[in-house]
């Protein structure tokens, strides 16, 4: 499943540094590998563009060139840290009811305690890595216009494939700059067309989110309904487009509660058969080591994207090696999830651990030797470690210890049928879709999960469903997203753990629901507005 994909990203590391541009001023995109690639050489190597491409995938999951450490896409940061799936995470899990992180580098403990500035390194982080990959979409998509590809003589052939290549991309770009709006509001907004080394100008929120429905349904029908393991297909297309919808309010101001369920139908239905309902039929089995096999194209589709690990192909100290061996720690066995390490890092708030019972297949937590209060934010034992993401096989579950690696060749599901599920149930218990079939979407969920159904309509209301997409979606990136669009981010009706630096919680000022456009990028570009409050 994953042998093409790798051999991309094997490729694109071989093929080194494309010339990019960027919309941060002092950030260092220069090319850092001895194999420069300029576009004169796309002529001779039409090879050149299928790893341009891999290259564009690769952004999301490793950091450099020689992962898990080498020659960084970005230079100034710890390679790990500035890992794109890693970076996003931290922001979207550490300040919610979700997780906490003990470390005392400089940043981290203002992100579980919703304290930060904008000169936190982790924001900032985040903020280099989405545009870096946004300049690499661009860079792409210059390079293989028509124009680009007549003077260099490309094939009729090649050019077709290219031309979906393109679509791909495009998709790639509109997730980075969803990831983007979500995260910072109003943002440096760039695209192929713009002319390079000019500054890019900020633009609204509003704005950029038009633009991004635009883009997905122009590129939808190049996009396949099947795709290759690893690329982008559309289902992945449809569910950026749900996700879209789902905070419209959010992003625009206004509803487009009926626009994301009639999306989610269009997925469950092309991708929603059978008995289990597309569902994997295993809870865990979605995040373990051979995860590919319940992805699309896999056995049991249910993942709809994902970003693929290999311990000897693609490895890096971000992805999924930071939930496995980097949330492992205290008395636990590391080998007895597949690893032969454990940092001690995210773990549990005793919120998280209290809203799944024990007898729910979705509880993965250990427990010996800690305590389920998050009483000392310092000490990772101070809170359960999470064990939802392993090493482990699916078909090997009950052989622990004899399948320890340094790194894992567990892959991470950025969007997944279940998800669809709730989606719909939450806007059919907003008012707008069919409650009776939100009803039984919220009960396949359960089912799977061999938890009690609820047994009547009754039974439901927003914050139940909070609390089910909690249970079901925990650490994979949603909950920062989903407590904003439930008005309880930053207010004192719903407290976690250290929600405002206190231990009980406590309401904070509205305008962490936003990150700060970070001071280096406000400093490089003058004209660019901060956000409110900072």
């Amino acid at each position: 499943m994953k042998t093409t994909l790798y051999k991309w990203f094997a490729l694109s590391l071989l093929a080194g540094t494309f010339s990019l541009t960027s919309c941060l001023g002092d950030l260092d995109l220069k090319p850092i590998d001895e194999n420069i690639i300029q576009g004169s050489d796309f002529k001779n190597h039409p090879e050149y563009y299928i790893e341009q491409l891999a290259k564009v995938y690769a952004g999301l999951a490793v950091s450099g060139q020689e992962g898990p450490a080498g020659k960084p896409d970005i230079e100034g940061f710890d390679e790990g840290m500035a890992q794109y799936l890693r970076a996003y995470w931290n922001l979207q899990e550490l300040p919610t009811d979700e997780a906490l992180l003990g470390w005392n580098d400089a940043g981290v403990p203002e992100l579980s305690t919703i304290k930060w500035s904008s000169s936190n390194g982790f924001i900032y982080v985040m903020y280099s890595r989405i545009f870096f990959q946004i300049a690499q979409c661009n860079d792409f998509l210059r390079t293989t216009t028509p124009e680009a590809l007549a003077e260099n003589n490309v094939s009729d052939e090649l050019a077709q494939n290219i031309s979906k290549y393109r679509s791909e991309v495009r998709f790639l770009r509109a997730l980075s700059y969803w990831h983007a709006i979500d995260l910072f509001g109003n943002v440096a907004f760039v695209t192929e067309n713009d002319k390079i080394m000019e500054a890019p100008k900020q633009r609204p929120r509003a704005e950029i989110f038009k633009f991004l429905l635009n883009e997905l349904d122009a590129i939808e029908g190049d996009i396949p309904l099947q795709p290759e393991y690893g690329r982008a297909g559309r289902g992945a297309l449809w569910m950026l487009r749900a996700k879209l919808y789902l905070n419209a309010e959010i992003y625009t101001g206004t509803k487009m509660y009926t626009e994301c369920a009639n999306t989610c139908q269009q997925i469950i239905e092309q991708y929603g058969a059978g008995a289990t309902h597309g569902l994997a039929p295993t809870y865990k089995f979605l995040f373990c080591a051979d995860n590919d096999q319940f992805a699309r194209g896999g056995a049991q589709g249910e993942i709809l994207m994902v970003i693929p690990y290999d311990r000897d192909r693609t490895r890096t100290y971000g992805g999924t090696m930071y939930l496995t061996i980097g949330a492992y720690g205290g008395e636990m066995v590391k080998e007895d999830y597949g690893v032969n390490d454990g940092w001690g890092g995210p773990r549990s708030t005793s919120t998280l651990v209290q809203t799944i019972s024990t007898s729910d297949d979705r509880y993965a937590f250990f427990s010996e030797g800690a305590n389920i209060e998050n009483t000392d934010l310092s000490n990772f034992q101070d809170g359960y470690a999470v064990t939802k993401f392993t090493n482990l096989l699916s078909t090997d579950w009950e052989n622990a210890g004899k399948r320890a690696y340094p790194y894992p060749d567990t892959d991470f599901p950025i969007f997944r049928l279940a998800d669809t599920y709730l989606m719909y149930a939450e806007c059919a218990y907003r008012g707008y879709a069919d409650q009776n079939l939100g009803f039984a979407y919220m009960n396949y969920i359960r089912e799977r999960a061999h938890v009690t159904p609820y047994s009547s309509i009754a039974d439901i209301d927003l914050n139940e469903i909070r609390d089910e997409r909690m249970r079901e979606l925990y650490w994979e990136g949603h909950r920062r997203t989903d407590l904003i669009r439930f008005g309880e981010f930053t207010s004192g009706t719903y407290l976690w753990p250290w929600k405002g630096g206190v231990l009980g919680g406590k309401s904070v000022d509205i305008k962490y629901n936003l990150y700060p456009i970070p001071a280096k990028e406000i400093a490089a570009n003058p004209g660019t507005q901060q956000n409110y409050g900072y």
